[in-house]
């Protein structure tokens, strides 16, 4: 891969005008005594999602997590058999050093380890904050600000702009990250255009075989002429697309290949965007080391979603409050989840708690 962008080097010094965020958190003590595991599920128009709620107690308190793994029988195998965490006192350095020992070992069957890997490593996080009496904010030295969200939508088969229409209709500010069908008529494009509420377009073409994503660089071209201001997430990068993606690079942000600095450094180029999934990054080290590049490289930062029920979108909401809370965040509520004509939505920006625990988004 280039290790160029078009008008902006890779710089991979590092600068000091940003702490160590890590640094910050991994010192703090954490006295672990139990953990449990509670289900969630939804059904979509689309799909039906299921999630497991971690709780992490010590000292009468509880931290709390969210496993956005995607297949069922893991979830139905965690709430069964459980999973062993070291107990006692710890920092939340050594805690996670701990859950290295065996953490693979128990995971080993799993698609994606790193998905509860996060969630057990935020519930540690939550209840350690709790324990001290301190909020993430606090401990960071930063301030919870009202965050800006889209609502992340699929346009259906065949593809309509009817989902986008009937959420305008109940908030006309709202704003929008659409994936983008295959082959989107020019008429749809069009459309959407023309309602001034997108700021994403996500082709998922970076999430491999089972997913896919348009390949097309007409249609790469089009996008990003249809849509001057929108970021194009995660397009396939070819030797037909890159002509385009070259001439349009400031504009494209990337999702699925992050899991960590590294996979920064590995991009075709410098990005100027990234989508922030903690979910992704496995640990708390490694989400913080790349909210570390992103600051010290003036990386557009928002936070995404992954269809989070509970802890795992508070939390999530959280990082974007304190990091990047006039993104484009794909952090929508839950509610926004399903559709329903008489339903009440919040309306973005989001205002934080206004008695903020733990981590600081999550009330219970």
């Amino acid at each position: 891969m280039d290790d160029h962008k078009p008008g902006r080097d890779r710089e991979d010094a590092i600068p000091s005008e940003f702490p160590e965020l890590y640094e910050e958190l991994n010192s703090l003590p954490v006295t672990v005594e139990a953990v449990s595991f509670d289900g969630r599920r939804i059904e979509t128009e689309h799909r039906t999602f299921e999630r497991t709620i971690i709780r992490v107690r010590g000292q009468g308190v509880t931290g709390f997590g969210e496993d956005v793994t995607r297949s069922r029988e893991a979830h139905e195998r965690l709430r069964e058999e459980g999973l062993a965490l070291p107990t006692g006192d710890w920092t939340i350095g050594t805690f996670s050093d701990a859950l290295d020992a065996n953490f693979s070992t128990q995971t080993a069957s799993r698609d994606a380890p790193e998905y509860l890997r996060w969630a057990i490593e935020s519930a540690v996080l939550d209840l350690a904050l709790k324990q001290s009496g301190r909020t993430l904010a606090s401990v960071l030295d930063r301030t919870y600000e009202p965050m800006a969200f889209v609502v992340s939508l699929q346009l259906g088969d065949p593809p309509h702009i009817r989902p986008v229409n009937r959420f305008l209709d109940t908030d006309s500010d709202i704003e929008f990250k659409i994936d983008v069908p295959d082959t989107p008529s020019d008429e749809l494009l069009s459309a959407l255009s023309d309602t001034g509420a997108v700021r994403i377009l996500d082709l998922k073409a970076q999430y491999g075989s089972d997913v896919g994503g348009p390949t097309d660089p007409d249609l790469y071209r089009q996008l990003f002429e249809t849509f001057p201001d929108a970021l194009i997430e995660d397009p396939a990068v070819t030797d037909t697309t890159r002509p385009v993606l070259d001439e349009y690079a400031d504009r494209v942000s990337w999702d699925a290949p992050i899991t960590g600095v590294e996979s920064i450094r590995n991009l075709p180029w410098e990005p100027t965007a990234l989508n922030i999934k903690p979910c992704r990054s496995g640990t708390l080290e490694s989400l913080c080391r790349i909210l570390e590049y992103g600051l010290q490289h003036d990386v557009e930062l928002y936070g995404g979603g992954m269809f989070e029920l509970d802890a795992g979108r508070a939390h999530s909401q959280a990082l974007a409050s304190l990091f990047y809370p006039n993104g484009p965040n794909d952090l929508a509520p839950p509610a926004y989840h399903t559709y329903q004509a008489d339903k009440s939505y919040p309306s973005s920006p989001l205002e934080p708690p206004a008695q903020p625990t733990g981590i600081g988004w999550y009330s219970r």
